[in-house]
């Protein structure tokens, strides 16, 4: 047991001296002679030890800094009063990792030299994003001299006419360069921003100078709603169709992708394909859509899902004169609706998705006329007619022939007999026949062969008496 208990010891004091023995000596600062207070052209020799890898920074009670160059410090005409701290400063870390305060102190006599130029800037880097977004931070890192008192105050003004932005830069003790993240939140897509940059040194001198950078907040690309490819973004409503798709195109850097919203809160996403300039989203609608009035959080059009094209349903012609049916529940929104026949309108009377007109008092072809939901007016021929009533006619009656004489032959006129009072007695059947046979013979006689006869008879006896 007591072996158990010394190999403990033995194992906790090596682990010990390998921890002491890892653990890195720290960084020291020290004045290397007993001098505390110091004035104009006076050098100040310090002891400084394990500061490799850092850097000095000397910083009095004002904030004016100076870095230490190797183990010696010259005081200038424009240090300040003050005591003054060392800070020890790691790269990429921003705040120090060794202060040692009340180092030394500074006592300036009354002659000294006065600061008065301003600070002056040596370059500027402004960088971004390849696109810069309201969600985008400016990263400004300037490059300033001031070789007498130093700087005070560095701040980066932005401005681009709507907006403007004062940032106080912050000075980098690694690099020495003064820095700042700025978002750009507050700025509209499209603005030009423009820059001027205020520097005041410890002496107070001041000075505001206007940089050539100019920075375009980038313009994202609107969004396009279409439906079945025909663009529908500024359509206060559309009548859509099951089966068919909409589409919808964002710009390229959108982080915020709407979805279908139906009344009853239920949500649809997109189908979403990313191009080099675009985002690309598809939906084909659902007969689960069917009859609901859906929207795409953030786009304007309202859109009613139909699963038909046809509005009417169990249309009924009833006696030639009224009109009856349904209206299929994907159209219960339409209104006005009206039949015309002939150019004239009849109004019709609604009960739920019924209909009946009034009585039609004319013929001809039936059209059906309405309002949709869309403020949009229809109008669609039906199958039916109204017929004209044609009257049952009694007895048909037959006109006899007309009979035209025939110009060619002559009309012969007789003289009337006389009538006898006494009654004559018919003749025999046969010689009635022989009778009528010899007349129609006789008339059958041209009326000029007797005239020629007759008149060739003269001439024939007038020729004998002049012999």
């Amino acid at each position: 047991m007591w072996k158990l208990g010394l190999m403990t010891i033995l194992f906790w004091l090596f682990f010990s001296v390998q921890v002491f023995a890892t653990e890195p000596e720290p960084s020291t600062i020290a004045l290397e002679h007993e001098q505390q207070i110091f004035t104009s052209g006076e050098e100040i020799t310090f002891h400084i030890e394990n500061t490799a890898k850092l850097k000095i920074v000397l910083v009095n009670e004002q904030g004016q800094k100076r870095m230490l160059d190797g183990e010696t410090y010259k005081v200038t005409d424009w240090d300040l009063d003050g005591s003054y701290r060392a800070e020890f400063y790691q790269a990429d870390i921003l705040e120090p990792v060794v202060t040692v305060d009340n180092l030394f102190q500074v006592k300036q006599l009354t002659e000294v030299t006065k600061d008065e130029q301003p600070p002056s800037l040596n370059g500027i880097e402004i960088t971004h994003d390849e696109a810069v977004l309201p969600t985008s931070i400016l990263r400004v890192s300037a490059d300033l001299v001031d070789t007498e008192s130093g700087v005070k105050k560095a701040v980066l003004l932005m401005n681009s006419g709507l907006n403007h932005t004062e940032i106080e830069l912050t000075q980098n003790n690694w690099t020495g360069k003064f820095e700042s993240e700025i978002p750009l939140e507050k700025y509209q897509p499209g603005e030009k921003l423009t820059f001027q940059l205020k520097l005041v040194d410890f002496a107070e001198n001041e000075i505001t100078l206007d940089l050539e950078n100019t920075i375009q907040m980038y313009q994202p690309k609107e969004p396009s709603f279409s439906y079945e490819g025909t663009d529908i973004t500024n359509d206060t409503k559309k009548i859509v169709q099951v089966g068919n798709q909409i589409e919808l195109i964002l710009d390229k850097y959108t982080t915020d992708f709407p979805e279908i919203i139906t009344p009853n809160g239920k949500t649809f996403s997109f189908k979403w394909k990313k191009t080099a300039t675009e985002w690309k989203g598809s939906f084909v609608l659902t007969k689960e859509l069917s009859g609901e009035i859906i929207q795409v959080n953030g786009m304007n059009p309202l859109l009613l899902v139909r699963s038909t094209n046809e509005p009417f349903d169990e249309v009924h012609l009833v006696n030639n004169s009224i009109l009856t049916g349904v209206v299929q529940p994907d159209f219960s929104l339409i209104s006005a609706l009206s039949v015309e026949v002939n150019d004239q309108k009849f109004p019709i009377k609604r009960e739920g998705n019924s209909f009946t007109s009034a009585e039609i008092t004319t013929t001809g072809k039936i059209i059906l006329h309405w309002t949709d939901w869309d403020g949009q007016t229809y109008s669609k021929q039906m199958n039916q007619e109204i017929k004209p009533v044609i009257p049952k006619v009694d007895k048909e009656i037959i006109a006899p022939p007309l009979v035209v004489p025939d110009e060619k032959e002559p009309i012969l006129t007789t003289k009337a007999s006389k009538t006898s009072v006494e009654p004559q007695e018919n003749p025999p059947k046969k010689q009635a026949k022989k009778e009528t046979k010899t007349k129609n013979k006789a008339s059958s006689i041209p009326f000029w062969i007797p005239a020629l006869m007759i008149i060739g008879v003269i001439i024939f006896s007038g020729n004998r008496a002049m012999k």
